[in-house]
């Protein structure tokens, strides 16, 4: 009975051992040697700096880890940062959610990333909007639902449709903002 069970744990060895070569050998050998595409990893770094107007200048630095080789490769950036702040302005922020698109988890998303007034995104270039997009992870949405023309209003203090049915409560998913 010993003599069985031993046989039986060493062919189970024996298994593993030749499983984990084989294993290695079809992963090596479907990975390009030059470009080792395999074990690339897109690693993304966000640095704040802060002035002493409390304005900050944030940067993306995007690297492509290759984890074979520890090559790093620079990653082209799309677009160009808006000018983004540490804190509201004094006064508080205002409520982002009165732009049509924009609820709760947006509003939070942009006041980390820096934007807590309408002025901040009435000025937006094609070009900021387009690092915004790319930055946050929702590429398009800004054009397609408007947000700069919206803000452009709401900064001016123009009332929107949507902006009237959110104060009046009639927006589910955006309630006035309590911060």
């Amino acid at each position: 009975m010993l003599e069985v069970a031993a046989q039986i744990i060493i062919c189970l060895i024996l298994a593993a051992l030749l499983g984990g070569i084989i294993g290695y050998l079809i992963g090596r050998a479907s990975c390009p040697k030059q470009t080792n595409k395999c074990h690339e990893e897109k690693v993304s770094n966000h640095e704040l700096h802060i002035d002493q107007n409390g304005i900050s200048t944030a940067t993306e630095t995007s690297t492509l880890m290759t984890n074979t080789t520890n090559k790093v490769e620079e990653v082209k950036t799309v677009g160009v940062q808006p000018v983004l702040l540490s804190k509201a302005r004094e006064g508080g922020k205002d409520n982002l959610q009165l732009i049509k698109g924009v609820g709760k988890v947006l509003e939070k998303v942009l006041n980390e990333t820096g934007i807590y007034h309408f002025d901040q995104i009435a000025n937006l270039t094609a070009q900021e909007v387009s690092w915004l997009d790319n930055s946050m992870s929702f590429p398009g949405r800004v054009e397609r639902e408007e947000w700069v023309s919206q803000a452009k209003d709401l900064a001016a203090g123009v009332q929107t449709e949507f902006s009237q049915r959110v104060e009046r409560g009639e927006v589910a998913t955006s309630k006035k903002s309590n911060d």
